[in-house]
């Protein structure tokens, strides 16, 4: 259920190949072929470990309750979102992550189309042993319908790093962490009876970002939250490193 917002630019015609790169990035030494939208410079470092994401306060800490008394925030933090400054259409991306470790603080993993097509990886701050899977379908988005939850072994989520795999391909998708199968969806059994696949097929860019899930009450509940930024004067999360291989068949690759 990511709510950062990709870039909108010109998708190629639907006979055209997309303009993919093969990524190699270490961010402690460069972010070259990444942009970071939806933010200012606060909102990110560049160390020795990798990008430094920063979950920022909001100008002010105002806690809500809806009418069922569950609590959320009326203001939400300020998190940045790196995009790579291509599209795939097919391949497989691996980002190696350490998340945020405040419940109501999301780390996302994401390919996002620009027509609501999405996959991805969710990490919630409060849940140190597991990850969330989940996909969408741009033209019917539904939430909590085609999730997956995944435990990850070793360190917690956000006291070290781990390997966040998606293999997406025109009739799969595989999710691994570190290496490990955990979940695959063939997109057979996303089809009706009228033959419509509700399968993620749009050329999508590569997403990493940290948000706030704490301004609205059910969000806020899921992702183990709202934020008590009362608590916090900021709360990270780090990228070190990512890597993406385009299926050639179906992307022009950038050298």
């Amino acid at each position: 259920m990511f709510m950062m917002m990709a870039i909108v630019s010109s998708l190629p015609t639907a006979d055209e190949k997309t303009d993919c790169f093969n990524y190699n990035t270490d961010f402690s030494s460069s972010t070259e072929g990444w942009t970071a939208d939806n933010t200012v410079q606060d909102t990110y470092d560049i160390t020795d470990g990798g990008i430094k994401m920063n979950l920022m306060p909001p100008r002010q800490f105002v806690r809500m309750h809806d009418a069922k008394n569950l609590p959320y925030n009326k203001y939400e933090g300020r998190g940045p979102t790196f995009n790579a400054t291509t599209y795939m259409h097919y391949g497989r991306v691996s980002a190696t992550v350490k998340s945020a470790g405040v419940g109501g603080a999301i780390t996302a993993v994401i390919l996002i189309a620009d027509g609501g097509d999405e996959i991805d990886f969710e990490l919630l701050g409060g849940d140190p042993n597991h990850a969330q899977s989940n996909y969408f379908w741009g033209h019917e988005v539904l939430y909590t319908v085609n999730g997956g939850y995944h435990e990850v072994y070793d360190k917690p989520v956000y006291e070290d790093y781990h390997t966040y795999t998606l293999d997406w391909q025109p009739e799969r998708i595989d999710w691994y962490i570190d290496g490990k199968l955990v979940r695959t969806k063939l997109k057979q059994e996303t089809c009706d009876g009228s033959g419509v696949c509700k399968f993620p097929s749009e050329p999508a860019r590569i997403q990493i970002g940290l948000w706030d899930g704490s301004i609205e009450s059910g969000t806020a509940q899921w992702s183990r939250g709202p934020i008590e930024w009362e608590q916090h004067d900021v709360i990270s999360a780090y990228i070190q490193k990512v890597e993406s291989e385009c299926n050639p068949k179906y992307n022009n690759i950038i050298a």
